[in-house]
């Protein structure tokens, strides 16, 4: 479970990051900064830890389509998290977990308890209800975000990735799994932003303003995402995926902080009582 909620804040404070460097610079540019910035940390992690890689082989097969999995996650996220609100994406995308802890239960053959399983449960509708504005869904408001499509296309394409990240990390280890994934993501974004980049004819686009701090943000946003996935994967390398995932997603509670602090956003009263749920779940998660 600590690995988790580890977890939780890198992926919390980069989706901060993120969303706000993309207001600034554009989701594209924010996705590719964040993703070479990964790229180049994991592999200079790597360099220094030399993890063994002999198991990486036998998880390669599945890694490769979860990284196309993964890219288009993150490309839709950034996408999202642009055109916000961050406090509406965030919480959506906390539904991810649902996939792999049923996965993980279904294919690993995880046994949780009646104890366990209504902590997860009570934990993930907590996550959500953190930032959801339940007035404005009574209201037909909620629908209108831009960023709600996005983010319902992200939450799927981040659930199947995330439970191939921790089967891999349990066969493979952590370290070459992640290393593995997340290079390969960022190649897959690489290549797809270089595409779009020739397609869309930019001699004749009008020039975008740059932002030197924009580009910092994304890319410190990139790397803390990436040191959440780092502890995500030793988290499932050595515990429950279904355990790890149900605590990781509660990261929304960063966004939500991010919002107040910064954006000067109130929460409101299921809010609140989102709060008071993931604290309950996680009790019953750690005495599972």
């Amino acid at each position: 479970m600590i690995f988790g909620l580890a977890a939780a804040f890198g992926w919390g404070l980069g989706d901060l990051w993120a969303g706000m460097a993309g207001r600034r610079i554009g989701s594209g540019r924010t996705l590719v900064v964040a993703q070479v910035s990964v790229a180049i940390v994991a592999t200079l992690i790597v360099i220094v830890v030399r993890p063994d890689l002999s198991g990486l082989p036998g998880v390669v097969p599945w890694l490769v389509p979860a990284a196309f999995l993964g890219a288009g996650a993150f490309a839709t996220l950034y996408r999202g998290l642009e055109l916000g609100p961050i406090a509406v994406v965030s919480p959506v995308l906390a539904t991810y977990a649902v996939v792999p802890v049923f996965l993980s239960v279904a294919l690993l053959d995880e046994s949780l308890g009646a104890v366990e399983w209504a902590g997860a449960a009570i934990t993930i509708a907590g996550a959500v209800l953190t930032s959801t504005d339940l007035r404005a869904i009574r209201g037909g408001s909620f629908t209108r975000f831009a960023g709600l499509p996005w983010a319902i296309a992200s939450t799927v394409l981040f659930g199947v990735a995330t439970y191939v990240l921790g089967w891999s990390a349990k066969e493979a280890g952590f370290l070459a799994s992640m290393w593995f994934a997340r290079g390969t993501v960022s190649i897959v974004v690489v290549v797809a932003a270089f595409v779009v980049w020739v397609r869309s004819n930019p001699r004749g686009a009008v020039p975008v303003r740059r932002s030197p701090s924009a580009l910092r943000l994304a890319a410190f946003g990139g790397v803390v995402e990436l040191l959440g996935t780092m502890v995500y994967a030793r988290g499932a390398e050595v515990g429950l995926v279904s355990i790890v995932t149900a605590a990781s997603a509660t990261y929304p509670f960063i966004p939500v902080l991010g919002g107040v602090v910064l954006l000067h956003e109130r929460l409101v009263p299921n809010q609140y009582v989102g709060v008071a749920l993931v604290v309950a779940g996680l009790m019953l998660l750690a005495l599972g």
